[in-house]
């Protein structure tokens, strides 16, 4: 079976959350980055506790049923899923490639310097990225 999410991640969601949560409490509301990072500390604790609940919750249907574990194991490996998986991870990159170089050249004409420059920066990374893990899996293939 794939390699499942650790029970304990659901606490470390938890944990982030109640992080955030008590430095929005304790931080002043005019503090433009604490603020901030108290809103992006709850956002990463929710969703980090949501795939830990989605994670718990699986582990319990398939505790107790093989028939579903065994359906489960065929679903992983199926070479269709496996093909369809791929084309969509594909489908979606091409997408944040061009998002990423639109957003950029709105950036550039609104003369947003710092964002245009992070954004171009990061369609280079994943540019870069793509060739590099074509090349690392040219040699493993």
């Amino acid at each position: 079976m794939k390699k499942q999410l650790k029970p304990y991640i659901f606490y470390v969601g938890i944990v982030i959350f109640a992080i955030g949560l008590l430095l929005n409490f304790i931080v002043a509301e005019s503090d433009g980055i604490s603020q901030s990072l108290t809103s992006v500390l709850i956002g990463l604790g929710a969703g980090i506790t949501g795939g830990g609940v989605a994670g718990i919750l699986l582990k319990k249907t398939l505790k107790n049923n093989p028939e579903k574990v065994k359906e489960y194991e065929i679903a992983e490996k199926d070479e269709r899923n496996v093909r369809l998986r791929e084309k969509a991870g594909y489908s979606a990159w091409y997408i944040s490639v061009f998002m990423l170089a639109i957003l950029s050249l709105i950036f550039l004409i609104f003369d947003y310097k710092l964002p245009c420059f992070i954004t171009i920066g990061a369609l280079f990374v994943q540019i870069l990225s793509l060739f590099v893990f074509i090349y690392i899996y040219n040699k493993k293939l």
